[in-house]
């Protein structure tokens, strides 16, 4: 009969996500620029706000829906009607009225996908654009030439380029030593100019070709060969520190800088003295278009210039308030509330309803749910006095370390136990929290490595823990066995992420022993599956993984495990058959590198945390396996088994069979 309902069963739905969202704060604004329609407002991590500037109407170009090809922008410049964008993380992208074309190190020979910025567009059809240590030469196609920008400093990048009237091609870069940041480019090189004047901080030409140089000690004019260099000394510039500059359609100049936006006509220098709502804001970028000054910040948003000063212009799917989560940040609640923690503090977003809510934190660590509908909140022990806060219907309540066994521990996860038992991993053992009692276990009172790195629970109760050098533990409660590299097939001691599927099956990382704290594809050592007797593992060597890193690993309710792989490469689900892999070449994740995946059966979702700086990325799953609904109800007293036969004596998830008969759960 067990035979039978099983050759019934063995249907396999591979999973697809589909519904695509990027969830992300429109706050952080990079670039504005305009044409004789539109505004284009380029941010960190919310992609494009375009601005009807007739209607006010607002589209997004975002990852999601396919019309921006990254949602972090770095630059952006019009030519010929056409759009150009340079993304952080995604290469380059040409919007045209026919769609949207992505170059990068995949289709046009750039080394690196990384910061693309300071367009420039050559009389020969050639594009010059920069990213990190180097600018490009680009056909429109491939890349056909790269000139190093890395001026003996540890980091540098182009920021603008632009030519003067003698034909001149000048690159500004940033330059982490601030050695040279100004250029000129050749036929065939780059030749650094040093000014006297002060650091470059940008640069720009005005209708008469004449170079006006941005610095942290006032303006500069290049005209020809001639120098001028405006201060508050000897001049009526309101301050030294110049950080933009543009030129309106009138050749006006417009500075920005720390207190004031400043016009000059030529002859006179007109200050608009401004003050921002938010602690720590900083200007980013400035434009002007007909009139209108904009100015992009790093909390405000897009502000406009008024006669009353800097107003705030709200942009659409503006739904966060910081894109820079933490690492093992993200969780749901009951009533379907996600929880995240950023660097900035506590957002918690519903997605049935749009309500969100920010509450200023202290940079947090993990969200985490308990059992009984509570949402936890852990933070790093170098960040503050409070180590947990616990969330409830009614109010929170916070644990501050003095006040517990974990006072001088520096915790890294916390997980709730099948009792709804508070585990905390920290680099000094495990602590345990019953009510209100606690217990330690360390290497004074039993076998376990004070490195705890990750947890999980099985059907039984028994914690699964992985440590950095131990190996792999395992508890029942009385009883300790620890599997290493010695008397087991686990392939390193260093053990990252450990999770159980709904069989009772574990799933393990391990990392290389040589590079533990390293997150890239090549440090980790692929997927360990082990049974309970037999050990195997996937790697990218013969299978399809893309890395041998991971952040994450989930389990579904259709016992599929979904993986956040380290490297930039996406995630990816393995359901015991097939491997599929989500990335930003094949569907709507916002960036390829996800440290959190949070599952929300209920709803069918998927939750992905991104870090840094891109939000969150939420998709339907689709992938429930049958329509097959329970025909029964099961006893306490029934024995249950999986659909491979295998006796379960706890049912947790998924399709089961007792007595002949199968239910779900």
């Amino acid at each position: 009969m067990i035979t039978m309902l099983f050759a019934v069963l063995t249907i396999t739905a591979h999973a697809q996500l589909t519904d695509w969202r990027n969830i992300s704060s429109n706050n952080f604004v990079m670039k504005i620029i305009h044409d004789q329609n539109f505004l284009y407002v380029g941010t960190s991590g919310g992609g494009i706000v375009k601005i009807d500037k007739q209607s006010g109407q607002q589209t997004v170009l975002k990852r999601a829906d396919g019309s921006m090809t990254g949602n972090s922008i770095t630059d952006m410049a019009l030519h010929n009607g056409e759009l150009w964008v340079g993304t952080e993380y995604n290469g380059l992208a040409h919007v045209t009225d026919n769609g949207i074309e992505k170059f990068d190190k995949k289709n046009a020979g750039f080394p690196i996908n990384q910061n693309f910025s300071g367009f420039f567009f050559k009389d020969d059809g050639t594009m010059l654009v920069g990213s990190i240590a180097n600018l490009y030469a680009f056909n429109g196609k491939i890349c056909t030439a790269i000139y190093d920008i890395n001026l003996l400093s540890p980091f540098c990048y182009v920021k603008k380029i632009r030519a003067d009237v003698d034909g001149r091609i000048w690159v500004a870069c940033y330059d982490a030593l601030n050695r040279c940041n100004l250029c000129v480019f050749t036929s065939n090189d780059l030749m650094p100019y040093n000014i006297p004047y002060g650091k470059v901080n940008n640069i720009e030409t005005d209708k008469d070709g004449c170079l006006w140089i941005a610095t942290d000690n006032g303006l500069v004019k290049l005209d020809g060969n001639d120098f001028t260099h405006y201060t508050p000394d000897n001049s009526a510039l309101p301050e030294k520190n110049i950080t933009d500059l543009t030129v309106d359609e009138k050749g006006n100049l417009w500075l920005m800088g720390e207190c004031c936006i400043t016009k000059y006509d030529g002859t006179n220098f007109m200050a608009y003295p401004y003050q921002l709502n938010v602690t720590n804001d900083y200007l980013l970028t400035i434009d002007a278009d007909s009139g209108n000054v904009y100015v992009g910040s790093r909390f405000e948003g897009l502000l406009k210039l008024t006669d009353n000063g800097l107003v705030s212009v709200n942009l659409i799917d503006n739904v966060l308030y910081d894109n820079t989560m933490s690492f093992s940040s993200g969780c749901l609640d009951a009533g379907g509330n996600f929880y995240v923690g950023s660097l900035y503090g506590l957002q918690k977003y519903n997605i049935d309803t749009d309500d969100y809510k920010f509450e200023p934190m202290s940079q947090i660590a993990q969200t985490e749910p308990s059992l009984d509908g509570k949402v936890w909140l852990l933070w790093p022990w170098f960040t503050t006095d409070t180590c947990l806060v616990e969330i409830t219907a009614t109010g929170k309540r916070a644990y501050m370390r003095t006040d517990y066994p974990f006072s001088e521990a520096d915790a890294s996860l916390i997980k709730f136990d099948r009792k709804n038992r508070l585990w905390i991993a920290t680099n000094k053992g495990l602590f345990l929290r019953n009510g209100e009692i606690w217990t330690v276990y360390n290497k004074s009172n039993s076998i376990l490595s004070e490195s705890v790195q990750s947890m999980a629970f099985d059907s039984n109760n028994r914690l699964w823990c992985g440590t950095f050098g131990g190996g792999l533990f395992c508890f029942d409660g009385t009883k300790w066995n620890n599997y290493t590299t010695s008397n087991s097939s686990l392939p390193s001691d260093y053990v990252g992420q450990v999770t159980v599927d709904n069989n009772n099956v574990l799933w393990l990382n391990c990392r290389d022993p040589r590079y533990p704290d390293k997150m890239g594809a090549e440090f980790g050592l692929g997927l360990t599956r082990f049974d309970g007797n037999s050990w195997t593992t996937y790697n990218r060597n013969n299978s399809p993984l893309p890395s041998d890193c991971f952040w994450d690993m989930q389990v579904d309710a259709d016992n599929r495990l979904w993986i956040a792989t380290a490297g930039d490469v996406g995630i990816v689900c393995y359901d015991g058959n097939a491997w599929t892999i989500y990335d930003t070449d094949n569907s709507g994740i916002a960036m390829d590198e996800v440290t959190k995946i949070t599952l929300d059966p209920r709803r069918d979702f998927i939750w992905l945390t991104h870090y840094p700086g891109l939000g969150l990325s939420v998709a339907r799953m689709n992938c429930q396996s049958s329509a097959i609904r329970p025909v029964m109800i099961p006893k306490s007293s029934d024995v249950y088994y999986d659909l491979q036969g295998r006796r379960i004596n706890y049912p947790t998830r998924g399709i089961y069979i007792t007595n002949g008969h199968i239910f779900t759960k």
